[in-house]
């Protein structure tokens, strides 16, 4: 049964199975706050988030999955170590080699201003819904392919990983829910519905948290743990109030270029593109800054 499962997922109706998770969530959310919270739920900014995820999804089928797809296949055939025939064991590995290259790739996209101005259209959103988990910018996340690649090299099959990669997907579309409160000893271990709400928050002390995908362990390990306690405010701490997909997407560039303009010297203004975030060249506080607790540290 766990043969016939995986080779579904890893065949070519992988995205389907995908896509009907999708928008299977979102239409039931949506339903349940028809029924249970009549007029709190944004229609706009949903369909902004759809737009967003369908503008996004032709280009990113070939530089998010076929090119890295590829790579991993030209590593599994060339450069892989041992080859793992056990599936349970092959699925572990997968499983651990993309949890740690999500967690650091997506810890990256916040600390890196380019790969922020990339990430950062996930966060654009004022609302936390299952519309939200597929709002994004084409070239984020393509860091990923490393867990992959390592993967290969470990000896597990890129269809075997593609499978994987489809369940945490799925999970990643489930824990944007809004509707699920508190869910007991399961917020210690996984990273819930409301422990991701703490990552898109905008709270000085929610920023730069939380960026586990399943297991909030790993945020436990390497010290990005926050826990929800103050009812978080998600969104972006300077606001994306347009709810049109062809000016969201470029968002965190605007927000970017903005920055960059500020500073004279060349070298100042390509440092915006690898520096963090708040940092400024001129110690001076702008749009993204007010969100941290540490001081801006400007450029010698």
């Amino acid at each position: 049964m766990l043969e016939t499962l995986v080779e579904h997922l890893s065949g070519p109706n992988s995205l389907w199975y995908l896509a009907a998770a999708y928008f299977g969530m979102v239409l039931g959310e949506r339903l349940f706050y028809l029924v249970a919270r009549p007029g709190v739920y944004n229609n706009a900014d949903g369909l902004c988030s759809i737009g967003l995820n369908l503008m996004n999804s032709v280009i990113g089928l070939l530089v998010g999955l076929a090119i890295p797809f590829a790579i991993s296949v030209w590593a599994y055939d060339h450069a892989r170590w041992f080859t793992v025939d056990t599936l349970w064991l092959a699925l572990l590995i997968a499983f651990i080699a993309h949890e740690l290259a999500y967690y650091w790739e997506h810890r990256l996209g916040h600390r890196v201003g380019l790969l922020w101005a990339f990430h950062s259209i996930h966060h654009s959103s004022n609302e936390f819904n299952h519309t939200t988990a597929a709002r994004g910018f084409y070239l984020d996340g393509k860091l990923q392919v490393i867990g992959a690649i390592v993967a290969a090299m470990l000896g597990v099959s890129p269809g075997v990983y593609l499978a994987v990669v489809v369940i945490k997907s799925a999970f990643g579309i489930w824990n944007h829910a809004s509707y699920i409160g508190d869910l007991g000893w399961m917020e210690t271990i996984f990273a819930t519905p409301r422990n991701h709400m703490v990552h898109h928050a905008n709270q000085p002390h929610y920023i730069d948290k939380n960026f586990s995908q399943v297991f909030i362990l790993w945020d436990k390990l390497f010290g990005t743990f926050e826990p929800y306690g103050e009812r978080p405010v998600v969104g972006l701490v300077r606001p994306v109030d347009d709810n049109n997909p062809l000016t969201a997407q470029f968002a965190g560039f605007r927000q970017l270029a903005e920055k960059m303009s500020t500073a004279e010297r060349w070298r100042d203004k390509l440092a915006y593109l690898w520096r963090p975030p708040e940092w400024s060249h001129d110690g001076i506080c702008r749009s993204d800054c007010p969100k941290y607790a540490q001081p801006i540290i400007a450029a010698e």
